[in-house]
């Protein structure tokens, strides 16, 4: 609905309306009109910008806009007065996030249950809402994730109901923004006004563009976070390349064109993050483009836990108040509560006073709450509390909104020449409980909120016999007293029915004046008066103490999180140490640590000053294990299921660094895995080599000297014999090597091209990495299983020339094992899985020793983040029944996949000026009895079995401090936790994001392990 305009709102908002808030496009019809409206607000405290304030002056506004403000401003004749009797002043709030008047269509789609998060049909995304066609629709990019050209504006209507809901809360400007798609589209800068067009109330047609990373679900491009960062990248690219192109050699495309703007740096981007790791993910691509001079956060309400990458960042964040539901904790629900949930619940009214004391620009959005009307101001006020300064959060409403959208000479302080938009309060929301907007001044209107109508009856009345009428309690229902004599109070409006006695009194309230009609037992109606003495003052709320941020760098929140461990000098003494290099295994031997290198290998070491000595007789040493195919900390999906050639999505784009399960494997021995994506792609994505820095953010986690590579695929998963809906080529095994063909002859092509012309040939991220797998600097990790398969490959390796780093899975590997050493590819099995699809049945567990005998460079790995922590007796299998030696057997885990990824100079054996990858067991390592003592990554021990204990008691601790405290707010009834008590919009927004996901890791840890290349349905 269109808005109307209001002369009075049955709500009790009257809108006093005049000329346009600014010039006026349209022509009148008929008679001119042309009223001038004169407005002074006086005897008001004049909040200038925050920490500038003016106890007593006036506003003075005329046609919209302000002409005057300050101590000693004249009223003209002829204005209109409304006197403030001492009420504050504040420049009108902005919402940067709100979904007001935002078409269906541009909207997020409302939460949906995911019955089963693995399977396909149940991950579709919900249905998009009916909603008007996009603008430009013959000339935008196919994929319907991709609309930066739809505007708001052109498509904006908001209900009167909607609008004024928001001045309730001292709102007058809002950007209207789209909340669904990848580039989402141009937001909409509206005026919370009353008018017969919707244009009447646009301040700016667009000036945002908005981001996100969101997913159509499984089969449709992007699926997954992978895919729909390489979406983002590849549209941003093609927006430079189609700027850099002269008038008419590119064709029209309206998408790209609406994203000059942006590159330009001439356009707000907001982007919206998911989870807190998507704060780093936006700061990447930010940089990556260039967007750094105008480029917000939007985020989740976890901006703690990433402070030092937002204050390194230079990020501006706006923020939510969408504190979570306190948990339950009654029965087994609080033993089953996540560490990580209980730490939000107290720390996140604390987020925004921490990001103000690091130094971050903050602004506040409404957006996320679900009864914003009760939660808004409760919320606010709870983050002062916290410590949070009331003239930052002035800030985060006014100027910062403001300067982000370069209104700051329209909009965000109290100046003459400004537009008109400011909202009066009956006292200070950021401090007083009971403040509320009494009045709202936007461009030429003048709304009366229900304060208005119904003054605050409060204080000190003093009557002409000079007693005293003390009037308390909460401004709705407010208590009386006359002296000593308690008494009764009902209000309507402005009128009083005051009960004292013998005593009733009708009176009405003007200001500071009551006048009436008193009436003493049976006596006659006298006239009756009172004059307040002595305004109410509002008992401000109880600064909390806010909870003890977690200042020792500790990374993740929640069980087992640590702070970055220092690389150590150590001294290992007399352990029997499994070099897996040229000295073999030495017993009793000494290796010293220094730097985060292995210094020396020797029977007997001097240990440095200041080295730790750790007497290691009886134990064993060995290189930290290596697991060439794992699907592990990897965020809402490893398999971008659209495509099948996917080779521009990268692994590295949806680290999740707080996957539990890196900290698990490093407990079994890990060190290094392999990243990769899943099969259900015949050319999937680009893969990742992580060391398992437990504590760092994903960042941290890259094995920055491995080379590039991508997971390639053959048979079902890829042929989608038991789930698709059979649109996707290829539907056949024949038709997945002619794929292969046709891609590599794309590259071929576009190679050819760029080179000849390089700024006139469009890059392309996805023929950019097949060009590079054709040109052999980036490798292949190819899932397969059956023999046929394999040998088709190998002679498309041979006649492409491609460099096949290793078969993966290759359970067949042994029939065809002479033609796969011989193309110089590497294999990576399992060491006794098979029979668990059609296409497995004919494994046999002595395929990793065969494939060592016939001279394949073979190793041992996972897929399966449970099977990771015992790579060790995976690797033992190959003793007993493939009769390979304990050394040969512990290189399948070892040396041999650091030889498949490309690291072995830094990894994978105990030698001098290796990386410090160690893991201390308490016997021999193959052993199925022996346990992991100590691992080192880079020299840093990031698992110790004795510290690990430790951090047991320490998250007991923590868990229970919390469930006590939980149960003491509920118990207690205390308000000031149950304001943050209702769950918001936002939460079940980001529940159904998590629910979406392709493997379901949580935004944090949950641990699940799943197999994610063996079966169709997980793929």
């Amino acid at each position: 609905m269109i808005l109307r305009s209001l002369t009075l709102l049955a709500g009790g908002l009257l809108a006093v309306s005049a000329a346009a808030q600014a010039l006026n496009t349209e022509r009148p019809a008929g008679l001119r009109e042309a009223p001038s409206t004169w407005h002074a607000f006086t005897d008001a405290r004049l909040v200038l910008a925050p920490g500038q304030a003016v106890e007593r002056g006036t506003l003075l506004v005329r046609d919209g806009r302000i002409v005057a403000v300050g101590a000693n401003v004249a009223v003209p004749a002829g204005a209109r007065v409304w006197p403030l009797n001492g009420r504050s002043v504040y420049a009108g709030f902005i919402d940067l996030a709100s979904p007001l008047g935002v078409p269906a269509a541009m909207r997020e789609p409302p939460p949906a249950p995911v019955a089963n998060p693995f399977d396909p049909a149940s991950n579709r995304a919900p249905a998009r809402p009916e909603g008007p066609a996009p603008v430009a629709r013959s000339l935008s990019l196919r994929n319907p994730m991709v609309r930066p050209e739809q505007q708001v504006a052109s498509q904006w209507e908001a209900t009167p109901e909607a609008v004024a809901a928001l001045r309730q809360l001292g709102f007058t400007a809002v950007l209207a923004a789209p909340g669904h798609g990848v580039l989402r589209g141009q937001g909409a800068l509206v005026a919370l006004r009353d008018g017969r067009d919707a244009k009447d109330a646009v301040l700016a047609s667009a000036p945002s563009q908005h981001l996100g990373f969101d997913l159509l679900g499984w089969g449709r491009y992007p699926s997954s976070l992978m895919g729909a960062t390489a979406l983002l990248r590849q549209t941003l690219l093609d927006a430079r390349w189609y700027g850099q192109q002269a008038a008419g050699r590119a064709a029209p495309n309206a998408s790209l064109a609406a994203l000059q703007p942006v590159l330009k740096g001439e356009q707000l981007v907001v982007a919206q993050a998911r989870d807190e790791q998507d704060l780093s993910r936006w700061l990447a691509l930010r940089d990556e483009f260039g967007l750094r001079q105008r480029f917000v956060l939007q985020g989740t309400g976890h901006e703690y836990r990433h402070l030092q990458a937002l204050q390194k960042g230079q990020a501006t964040v706006l923020v939510p108040l969408a504190f979570p539901e306190a948990p339950a904790v009654a029965g087994d629900a609080g033993a089953q509560a996540p560490l990580h949930e209980l730490q939000h619940w107290e720390a996140a009214p604390s987020n925004a006073a921490w990001l103000a004391q690091a130094g971050v620009p903050v602004a506040l959005t409404a957006a996320g709450l679900r009864r914003p009307e009760r939660d808004f101001w409760p919320r606010v006020r709870q983050a002062v509390q916290r410590g949070w300064r009331a003239d930052a959060a002035l800030a985060a409403l006014t100027t910062t909104p403001a300067a982000l959208l370069n209104e700051s000479a329209r909009l965000g302080t109290l100046a003459p020449g400004k537009l008109a938009h400011a909202v009066v309060m009956s006292g200070d929301p950021f401090t007083d409980p009971e403040a509320e907007p009494v009045l709202s001044v936007v461009g030429e209107q003048v709304h009366l909120h229900a304060a208005w109508r119904q003054p605050d009856a409060r204080g000190r009345w003093t009557l002409p016999d000079d007693s005293v009428l003390t009037v308390g309690g909460p401004r709705a229902k407010p208590t009386a007293q006359l002296g000593e004599r308690a008494c009764t109070l009902a209000l309507d409006d402005a009128q009083w029915q005051l009960g004292c006695g013998d005593w009733q009194v009708v009176a009405q309230q003007s200001g500071e004046r009551l006048t009436g009609t008193l009436r003493r037992g049976g006596e006659p109606l006298v006239d009756w008066q009172a004059k307040r003495s002595a305004p109410h003052t509002a008992k401000p709320a109880a600064v909390e103490a806010p909870p003890t941020p977690i200042t020792d760098g500790r990374y993740p929140y929640g069980a087992y999180g640590i702070a970055p461990a220092p690389a150590e000098t150590v001294l290992i003494r007399g352990a029997t140490v499994w070099t897996q290099g040229p000295q073999g295994t030495l017993a009793a031997a000494d290796v010293l640590v220094q730097d985060g290198r292995i210094a020396a290998v020797a029977p007997t070491l001097a240990a440095p000053s200041g080295a730790q000595v750790i007497e290691a007789r009886g134990l064993h040493l060995t290189p930290g294990l290596v697991d060439a195919h794992s699907h592990i900390a990897t965020a809402r999906g490893v398999n971008e299921g659209s495509d099948s050639v996917t080779a521009e999505v990268r692994v590295a784009d949806a680290l999740d660094a707080t996957d539990i399960n890196l900290y698990r494997q490093l407990a079994g021995g890990v060190t290094t895995a392999n990243l990769l994506h899943g099969s259900s792609n015949a050319i999937g994505g680009q893969s990742a080599v992580v060391k398992l820095r437990w504590g760092q953010p994903a960042t941290g986690l890259l094995f920055s000297q491995a080379p590039p590579s991508n997971k390639f695929a053959l048979g079902e998963n890829v042929k989608q014999s038991n789930y698709g809906n059979g649109e996707r080529y290829p539907q056949t095994r024949a038709g997945v090597e002619q794929l292969l063909r046709d891609a590599f002859a794309q590259a071929e092509d576009y190679a050819a091209r760029r080179a000849a012309d390089p700024s006139g040939t469009r890059r392309d991220l996805r023929l950019e990495a097949l060009a590079e797998l054709r040109a052999g600097t980036r490798h292949i990790h190819i899932h397969s299983y059956r023999a046929d398969e394999i040998l088709m490959f190998i002679r498309l390796a041979r006649e492409k020339q491609l460099k096949v780093a290793a078969f993966q899975h290759v359970l067949e590997g042994y029939k065809v094992a002479p033609e796969i050493a011989s193309l110089g590819a590497g294999a990576s099995s399992f060491a006794d899985w098979w029979g668990f699809k059609a296409e497995t049945f004919d494994g046999v567990v002595g395929n990793p020793a065969m494939l060592v005998r016939a001279g394949v460079l073979t190793s041992v790995n996972s897929d399966d983040a449970e099977l990771a922590r015992r790579l060790n007796t995976e690797a033992a299998k190959s003793v007993r029944v493939g009769g390979l030696s304990p050394e040969e057997a512990l290189a399948l885990v070892t040396r041999n996949p650091a030889r498949q990824l490309g690291v072995d100079r830094w990894i994978g054996s105990v030698e001098p000026g290796k990386h410090a990858d160690l893991v201390l067991w308490s016997g021999p390592p193959l052993s199925a009895f022996s346990t992991v003592q100590s691992t080192w990554v880079d020299g840093r021990r990031l698992y110790d079995r004795r510290q690990d204990a430790l951090l047991r008691l320490r998250d007991a601790k923590e868990r229970e401090r919390l469930l006590m405290r939980v149960a003491q707010a509920t118990e207690a009834g205390d308000k000031k936790d149950k304001a943050a008590a209702p769950a918001s919009a936002l939460d079940a927004l980001l529940a159904r994001s998590r629910a979406l996901a392709r493997i379901a890791h949580a935004d944090y840890h949950d641990g699940q392990a799943a197999h994610e290349c063996t079966e169709e349905h997980l793929q």
